[in-house]
């Protein structure tokens, strides 16, 4: 271990480095942290083996071979990152720091000096991209979303994900169900994406360190009368966000039930992006596309920021990304600051709960004012 700590403060700092947005949905990658961090407890600094995290910690079975499935060297790239986002964000004022050194499987614990509270504080990407937020002018408004479920007799719920109009679901879904069709059905409103409310607390969390009050509200229970004179954040798709839908239309990015489309695609762009699965050995990959659209609000002088996907994953990726300085500076270096904009990311999930690994821009639009 590099300088000196007390058990104490290293586990105090793992009780907040897991209690985070980078790890407190990443399950697997909290295992690890925590393996790791209990052998530095019992008095043994050596790096573990990739086996022995692939099979004690990912429950892989004891034929694992690591030249086939990558999943540790992948898990600790992504491990890295989220250290370094945590340490640039939330715990840039810990005096206690941690690391993971490439090509070891072992936590080195540093002591830092507190940083001055102004170097702290400075974070121009991210105050340039909240901006609109940071005024007085407007309230600040977050609209959600709720996921239509119908349940049966016996409490058993049921959800089709292209199934999302109240009025015409059940008719709908009865289709879908063939045999199971006379089965007595209500709808049920009781659930909302994992995915996009770890986008929702990311968010929240930094509206809370730039100082920006951020009302939280239901899109089933919001209305566009709302919405005057406020700044608006509208999470989820076209399928399930009415508002999104409404106000993605004659945009150059535009999300579908199923693609984001690009109508004005250049020579090294697609015209559609959309879900890609590939295994490498045994772990499977999936590759997702989030669209960012910064755009005027339904009342002059306030902004609608739209975070849309079609999988609730790739819309937590976008809130990663979204609420880290590093990412936003390379945004910023690519758009400059213009007002109005849509950005296009691409979001790799990993194995098969799905966890996301990686968040890139992959390019942008400006927006007219």
């Amino acid at each position: 271990m590099g300088g000196k700590s007390s058990p104490k403060s290293r586990q105090e700092l793992m009780r907040r480095l897991l209690s985070s947005p980078y790890f407190a949905q990443a399950e697997s990658l909290r295992r690890i942290l925590l393996f790791l961090s209990e052998r530095i407890e019992s008095g043994d600094d050596s790096p573990a083996k990739e086996y022995e995290i692939a099979v004690s910690v990912l429950g892989r079975p004891s034929s694992f071979d690591p030249k086939i499935d990558p999943i540790v060297r992948v898990s600790m790239a992504s491990i890295r990152d989220r250290l370094r986002a945590y340490f640039e964000n939330e715990g840039r004022a810990e005096p206690l720091r941690v690391s993971l050194p490439k090509g070891q499987y072992r936590l080195v614990f540093t002591r830092t000096d507190r940083p001055k509270a102004a170097e702290a504080a400075s974070k121009p990407a991210l105050s340039w991209f909240w901006s609109p937020y940071l005024l007085p002018a407007n309230p600040n408004i977050l609209v959600y979303t709720e996921l239509l479920f119908f349940r049966d007799a016996d409490g058993n719920f049921i959800r089709n994900i292209y199934i999302n109009d109240l009025a015409t679901g059940e008719t709908g879904l009865r289709q879908k169900l063939g045999g199971l069709a006379s089965t007595p059905l209500s709808p049920s409103f009781h659930f909302v994406s994992a995915g996009e409310m770890s986008c929702l607390l990311a968010i929240q969390r930094t509206f809370a360190a730039l100082g920006a009050p951020l009302e939280i509200r239901n899109a089933r229970f919001f209305s566009w009368s709302d919405a005057r004179r406020a700044n608006l954040v509208l999470l989820g798709s076209s399928r399930t966000n009415p508002f999104v839908r409404s106000l993605h239309s004659g945009l150059p990015f535009v999300i579908t039930d199923r693609t984001i489309e690009n109508r004005e695609p250049r020579s090294n762009e697609l015209s559609s992006y959309s879900e890609s699965r590939s295994v490498e050995g045994r772990l499977e990959r999936v590759i997702e596309y989030a669209i960012v659209t910064r755009r005027p609000g339904p009342a002059g002088g306030s902004a609608v920021t739209m975070i849309s996907a079609n999988h609730g994953r790739a819309i937590e990726g976008a809130g990663v990304f979204l609420t880290d300085e590093a990412h936003l500076q390379g945004v910023l270096e690519a758009i400059g600051r213009n007002q109005f904009f849509q950005i296009l990311l691409r979001v790799e999930l990993l194995d098969f709960d799905e966890e996301v690994v990686n968040v890139e821009y992959v390019t942008h639009r400006v927006l007219p004012s």
